[in-house]
């Protein structure tokens, strides 16, 4: 018996086959943003450490030789609660400040409404749009002073967010590392031979920003995945009322294309996804031991509100 979409008329299977299509194109579209989002946040190896790190460890991290350092490069912040304040007499409480060394960006990754990310020199600093609400009324607040913790910064750029964040340049106090650079095929071993290189001892957990990434941008081709396969399967369907000679001739093409593009699939996958041997089954029960261990690590860590909001 025929399925019922082959049962329809040749107008109303069409119109079925356009909407479908359509929906696949609009859930495509929505992945490949978030996956453009996924991307833009995480593109550092992040490290949570249980006690704020000290000034001569920050000291020695930035007096590293290159020839030690390698290519990983590091920026570190830290995140308090605390009361910001304008004039004339304006005041915000319970606002998340994040106090960052290095790379504003690579600390806090957000997309800017207004102006930019503020320098690692000087006396800038970047609100969240939620504290410029509250502080100004207005979002567009660059140029204008805020105080925290007796120091006045100039607004340099205001971001997305509605909860009351100041991402200002510190002292002390850093928590945490973004470091730039990890090989995308062995981040865990790289960010831990680089922590002790640097003194600094191990974090309490290791967030893996590329990796994920890389997993947001895989589940990103999963409807285009699934148009292609459905393609194949209505063509091998297809190919069965063929002659013979086409017949095979067509799925003699069709292996030869897969052993082709099989190589550059493989060359896709990053090197902690490959075994050393294709036939040893026991580095995927290690791989989801090593995952298992890291998602209780990260469970366990401090959640910041770069950790929650992004």
């Amino acid at each position: 018996m025929p399925h019922k979409l082959y049962a329809l008329p040749p107008a109303y299977r069409c119109l079925c086959w356009a909407l479908l299509l359509a929906a696949l194109a609009a859930v495509q579209g929505l992945l490949c943003a978030w996956a453009g989002e996924s991307a833009h946040r995480n593109q550092t190896t992040g490290l949570r450490f249980a006690q704020p790190l000290t000034q001569a460890q920050i000291k020695a991290v930035y007096e590293m030789p290159p020839e030690t350092a390698g290519n990983i490069t590091a920026s570190f912040w830290g995140q308090t609660t605390g009361t910001v304040t304008a004039e004339p007499a304006r005041r915000a409480e319970g606002v998340a400040c994040i106090a960052y060394c290095g790379s504003a960006n690579d600390c806090l990754p957000v997309l800017y409404e207004n102006g930019t990310a503020p320098g690692a020199v000087g006396r800038q600093c970047a609100v969240s749009s939620g504290l410029a609400q509250r502080l100004f009324g207005s979002a567009a607040v660059t140029g204008l002073s805020v105080v925290y913790g007796r120091e006045r910064y100039v607004v340099s750029g205001v971001f997305r967010g509605e909860d009351a964040v100041l991402l200002y340049p510190g002292t002390g106090g850093y928590t945490c590392a973004e470091l730039c650079g990890v090989s995308a095929d062995t981040p865990k071993a790289d960010a831990e031979q680089w922590c002790a290189a640097a003194g600094l001892g191990a974090p309490q957990c290791i967030v893996y920003g590329p990796q994920r990434a890389w997993l947001a941008s895989v589940v990103s081709c999963l409807p285009l995945a699934l148009c292609v396969l459905g393609g194949a399967f209505l063509l091998l369907r297809a190919s069965l009322r063929w002659p013979p000679l086409a017949r095979q001739g067509a799925w003699l093409a069709g292996a030869l294309a897969l052993a082709c593009l099989l190589p550059a699939a493989l060359q896709a996958l990053p090197g902690w996804l490959i075994p050393a041997r294709w036939s040893d089954f026991s580095f995927w029960e290690r791989l989801v031991e090593q995952i298992r261990t890291a998602d209780h690590a990260w469970q366990a860590a401090v959640r910041y509100w770069r950790d929650i909001a992004l």
